[in-house]
């Protein structure tokens, strides 16, 4: 029997097209708390909660025409690279969780990494 997410692990997080580019958004969903971040080419997405202290990442400074695109926690300043999670600048000492993302039929996807 499938789990909610399907054998694949897939779970639909947003319509394509109601997810603006160039601004983070929050998606939850599933009892995961997602930022999705979409360029003109990518869609990021990690967990929404900074590791340090749950600080919402989606509120956020982004900055994505750099090589290796950041986020920065709000709260603290904790820089992550949204590609991989790592921590570029604590206080943050583990990175976040992310998640791959595929978009099918028009429907934002994302699994755990």
């Amino acid at each position: 029997m499938e789990d909610e997410a399907g054998s694949d692990g897939w779970i639909e997080v947003a319509v394509e097209a109601d997810l603006p580019e160039r601004r983070a958004i929050r998606a939850q969903v599933e009892g995961m708390d997602v930022f999705l971040f979409r360029t003109a080419d990518r869609i990021f997405a990690i967990d929404n909660r900074c590791t340090h202290q749950q600080g919402p990442l989606h509120r956020g400074v982004v900055k994505a025409d750099i090589p290796q695109p950041t986020v920065t926690c709000p709260v603290h300043g904790s820089m992550f690279w949204m590609t991989d999670g790592r921590v570029v600048r604590g206080p943050a000492s583990r990175p976040q969780p992310v998640y791959d993302v595929r978009v099918t039929e028009g429907i934002v996807e994302v699994r755990p990494r």
